[in-house]
């Protein structure tokens, strides 16, 4: 080999061994990062804490909607699904009986006519407002003495209710002006209402009234707000109140699952609508809900459902004004 050509070589070897010895070295210096040790549990520690199950602490059904609109339809669907499972659904006028019961509506009449005295009293009052007032208790008690006039069994004020519905009727629809002959009128209502409570049948003629005529839209929902703003929400507002009106739950709670079903029948307005329909149906299960709290003594339950009826209500109210 020529002597150039061995230098050369030897020169190349010299120059690999300092790069490895170099790499080697480096590799030696370079310090590994600190690693936190992992953590330690003790058993049970989080006991409490977290669900053993997180699955078994769902409720409902899942939504497979998009959008705020979606999700509550696909809960109504939900309620209404749930409700038909817990009893077999009524057919024609027997929904009635499963709906309210005939003690309730007659604390109902009982009440309305208290407020009635209140506002028919000087024609000056009634037009200064009391007609809008008198509108909104005679839209109830028309609607009351509907109920009672299809109810499928006997209850009180039975023989009198078709006459009653047509006349209460008749005044609310004619209340949203408080001039003196619709003082006049309502003034005959009120004693109607006093005979009525005295026992007295009441003679007239009952006119075809439909359910539209009856339940007019506006009214019912003043009805409907008063009955979860100021009956329901309070006495479920926490275990004392609801322990304390259990009686007053019940009677609101069925006036409310009533009127949940008059919205969703023919000719009323929007029941053609399937998600009006919908909001309709999931507030009255909302409301068989609560009935079933007070009947579990469950206050949580009932909290719980009168939520719901409070929610298809804003969800209703936010889709048609």
């Amino acid at each position: 080999m020529p002597q150039s050509t061995l230098r050369s070589t030897l020169l190349l070897g010299l120059s690999v061994l300092t790069l490895a010895g170099t790499y080697a070295f480096a590799q030696k210096t370079v310090r590994k990062p600190d690693r936190a040790k992992p953590p330690q549990f003790q058993t049970n520690e989080f006991s409490g804490v977290f669900f053993a199950d997180a699955r078994s602490q769902l409720q409902g059904q899942p939504s497979l909607g998009s959008g705020s609109q979606a999700s509550s339809t696909d809960s109504a669907m939900a309620s209404s699904d749930d409700a038909s499972q817990a009893e077999p659904a009524a057919k024609g006028n027997d929904v009635w009986k499963q709906l309210i019961s005939g003690p309730s509506i007659e604390d109902l009449v009982k009440e309305s006519k208290s407020r009635v005295d209140g506002i028919i009293t000087t024609p000056a009052k009634f037009a200064s407002g009391g007609y809008g007032d008198a509108r909104r208790e005679f839209t109830l008690l028309g609607s009351l003495m509907g109920i009672i006039a299809q109810y499928p069994e006997e209850i009180r004020w039975k023989a009198s209710a078709p006459y009653a519905r047509t006349a209460f009727a008749r005044l609310a629809a004619n209340s949203k002006v408080g001039t003196q002959p619709v003082y006049n009128e309502a003034k005959l209502r009120q004693q109607d209402l006093q005979d009525l409570l005295k026992g007295t049948k009441l003679n007239g003629n009952a006119e075809e009234t439909p359910w539209a005529d009856t339940a007019d839209r506006g009214p019912t929902m003043q009805i409907l707000e008063w009955a979860l703003r100021e009956n329901l929400a309070p006495h479920t507002s926490n275990e004392d109140n609801f322990t304390n009106n259990l009686d007053e739950i019940t009677k609101y709670a069925e006036l409310v699952a009533a009127y949940g079903q008059i919205l969703q029948l023919e000719g009323m307005t929007d029941a053609d609508d399937e998600t009006y329909a919908q909001f309709a149906a999931a507030m009255l299960s909302a409301a068989k809900e609560t009935l079933k709290a007070v009947k579990n003594k469950d206050p949580d339950l009932a909290r719980s459902a009168v939520a719901k009826i409070d929610q298809s209500c804003n969800k209703c109210h936010e889709t048609y004004r």
